[in-house]
């Protein structure tokens, strides 16, 4: 008789193992890879590496416009502020340089095999310190990036929420662009009163600039946070399942902030015509 109750139970979970099967075809992993993986890159800054997602990658005045967004800290060794005299003015005044940055986007076989990289410079075109954004241009204006990745749009009731599960992708340790899954946990405030968010998706060091995405509603990957921090408790209990992320709408005003609205896509506002008299 238990032979047979055990029978029985592994019957009833065959519709379910093979519905599993379904999830995991080919697909449904390419939509993955495509939408999360591919559009991740490496930053390489000073003595340092970090992670960054490319957002924008289209043609603009005759030439493509690549951009990656990655965190402040990340490419913080290449901006230097400084005061200087200016004569002129008979005082000191703020001077700052940005030195350019390297990134790595990587190419892959059969979805999932790092066979290599495609270097390229890239110039920091916006940071903002409070917030830990910071936005690249690729120096390459003849070619497009191939992938580039969806922000959450604004006026949604479908999310994000807490018990959500979550994507976290990003260039640990300097290795390829890896993904790791959780949830989104929670919301918090950092010390000057600014959201972010809380996923179980682990995140190390290198991970910072990369990715916290979603599965949305409308049937696509969409990024709603940038890694940013891990929690830790004491001088080296670092707690990499306890990431914390800059929300999308801290990026969305961070874009706005620097002209760069047209990325969420904000109609571009053309200059006025000045009218002879």
């Amino acid at each position: 008789m238990k032979i047979v109750v055990v029978l029985a139970a592994l019957l009833l979970l065959l519709p379910a193992v093979a519905f599993a099967g379904d999830i995991s075809a080919p697909l449904h992993v390419q939509q993955k890879h495509q939408q999360m993986l591919y559009s991740t890159v490496l930053v390489r800054a000073g003595q340092g590496t970090g992670s960054g997602t490319v957002i924008f990658s289209e043609e603009r005045d005759g030439e493509y416009l690549s951009l990656v967004l990655t965190n402040h800290h990340v490419v913080k060794s290449n901006i230097k502020v400084s005061e200087e005299w200016n004569p002129q003015a008979q005082e000191k005044v703020e001077r700052e340089t940005r030195r350019p940055v390297l990134i790595d986007i990587w190419e892959y076989n059969n979805f999932s095999d790092a066979i290599g990289t495609i270097g390229r410079q890239a110039t920091i075109e916006a940071w903002d310190k409070d917030r830990d954004l910071a936005l690249l241009r690729v120096v390459d204006s003849e070619r497009p990036l191939p992938y580039v990745a969806e922000l959450y749009p604004e006026d949604q009731d479908d999310g994000p929420w807490i018990f959500q599960q979550v994507f976290a992708v990003g260039a640990g340790l300097g290795k390829p662009p890896f993904p790791t899954a959780g949830l989104l946990s929670g919301f918090g405030r950092d010390k000057d009163g600014r959201q972010l968010y809380l996923a179980s998706a682990p995140t190390i060091f290198g991970n910072s600039g990369g990715s916290l995405f979603v599965y949305s509603p409308r049937d696509t990957y969409e990024l709603i946070g940038v890694p940013s921090m891990v929690s830790a408790y004491g001088w080296a209990g670092v707690v990499t399942h306890m990431g914390w992320s800059r929300p999308v709408s801290a990026i969305r005003i961070f874009l706005r902030a620097n002209d760069y609205g047209f990325v969420l896509g904000d109609p571009i506002e053309e200059p006025e015509a000045v009218e002879d008299n």
